[in-house]
């Protein structure tokens, strides 16, 4: 199981002084998250980034993205050992040329360490200056030249490269460096990289996608797909959706793994979860009825819910019976709704209510136990292969507590698993 971490600035209200202590605008916030994080046996930490200002968000609380992504891995890489360092590039306003020489660089510094998740951005222009926009219809082909290309450049200049051989008197077999020719319809790029990698094989790439065709895109050139699953059967169905593209693809069906988005609230008794859980219910129930309803098809036009009341039965027309067709459809976040759909018995206001309740992303409640063993049903049942560990109320907690127990005992066990490639990498089919 693949668990990725990043800091949680929820963990701590930014109104007491275990929150400013913690503030996310001081870098030993985060190294001390990442050696936490470490010593749980975490695989990789996480560093999410966003373009533009987001100003509703800065008034309720503290910022994701304060530091530049490839300078806070390169610090954490500094300060670890084992754990992988996970920054996030955008396609739309990163060259593929100065993108692999960072990425070289930062494998580098953390002797095969590096990670990267790769993303094409969703607010397009925003802070950045940048004149010229990628159509959304191409934003998919767009993207996968531009891994194309990292790709040609890591492998241009192999390790086998810098063994100096005194025999030719040469530092470094600059005849062992091969150059690079690219033209395509976003990029062109000849020679070859100029900054040597650490490691021969490209590092483990995570895409994020609610779509078929980004499924198909992360099935082409990904290692590991985000993506949000908030049912345990949307999830199960997702990752048989993308394993049948891996093999599409060419690839083995296991070569891409799912890890979707999650979300921890740890508690500290099952009677503290009971409390909370029933809470949620009541509050679900009492925006049920007609209002839940009409925030449901506002929310999800393509559900078919049109002369329905709250007390009517719910139809079982009310999404495709195959959730293949749903999700090429609608995305993944309809696979939820097809999952609730499908169980029966409700009403549309009590369909409605529960579908208002749900997020993006899963959501896991109670004490650490609890929510370890949950996390693991989630695996065991197939319908993930780790998790990206992005919101949260308490770090402390899911360190200390979820995490030892997902890896099987109450201690962290050393597992190295980040050090290592996953086996996934490199199994990509020539062109």
């Amino acid at each position: 199981m693949l668990l990725n971490a990043q800091y949680l600035p929820t963990s701590r209200d930014w109104r007491t002084a275990a929150g400013r202590a913690d503030s996310p605008f001081r870098v030993d916030t985060f190294l001390r998250a990442a050696q936490q994080a470490e010593a749980a046996g975490v695989d990789a930490l996480f560093q999410a980034d966003f373009s533009g200002v987001n100003r509703a968000g800065l008034r309720a609380g503290p910022p994701l993205t304060v530091f530049e992504p490839f300078q806070m891995a390169a610090l954490i890489a500094s300060a670890t050992t084992r754990i992988a360092v996970m920054p996030t590039v955008s396609t739309m306003y990163t060259h593929p040329s100065a993108f692999a020489r960072s990425l070289a660089s930062l494998d580098r510094i953390s002797a095969g360490r590096a990670w990267v998740n790769v993303v094409s951005s969703f607010r397009s222009g925003t802070a950045l200056g940048v004149q010229r926009q990628v159509p959304r219809d191409r934003r998919h082909v767009q993207t996968e030249e531009f891994i194309q290309v990292a790709r040609q450049l890591w492998a241009s200049w192999p390790p086998a490269a810098n063994r100096p051989d005194r025999a030719t008197d040469r530092f470094v077999r600059e005849d062992l460096i091969t150059d690079v020719t690219h033209h395509g319809e976003f990029y062109d790029q000849t020679g070859p990289i100029d900054m040597a990698p650490y490691s021969p094989a490209f590092p483990f790439t995570l895409e994020a996608t609610s779509s078929l065709e980004g499924l198909r895109l992360a099935a082409r050139t990904a290692d590991g797909v985000f993506a949000g699953t908030a049912t345990l059967g949307a999830a199960q169905e997702l990752r048989r959706i993308l394993r049948r593209e891996a093999r599409a693809a060419g690839r083995p069906e296991d070569a891409v793994a799912l890890l979707p988005g999650s979300y921890v609230h740890v508690v500290g008794t099952e009677d503290e979860a009971e409390r909370l859980l029933r809470a949620q219910r009541a509050h679900a129930g009492a925006h049920g009825g007609r209002l839940a309803l009409d925030e449901v098809r506002a929310r999800y036009p393509g559900l078919h819910l049109d002369g329905l009341g709250p007390a009517d039965r719910l139809p079982a027309q009310v999404l495709p019976e195959d959730p293949d067709e749903v999700f090429a459809t609608h995305g993944s976040r309809y696979l939820p709704l097809w999952d609730l759909a499908r169980a029966g018995g409700r009403t549309v206001g009590e369909f409605a209510a529960e579908a208002v309740g749900l997020a993006e992303h899963a959501r896991f409640v109670g004490t650490p136990e609890q929510i370890g063993d949950e996390m693991r049903r989630w695996y065991d049942e197939g319908g993930v292969d780790g998790f990206q560990l992005i919101l949260g109320n308490d770090f402390d907690a899911l360190c200390e507590g979820v995490v030892p127990r997902l890896r099987g005992s109450g201690t962290p066990a050393p597992h190295g698993a980040a050090h290592r490639r996953p086996a996934t990498t490199g199994s990509f089919p020539r062109p």
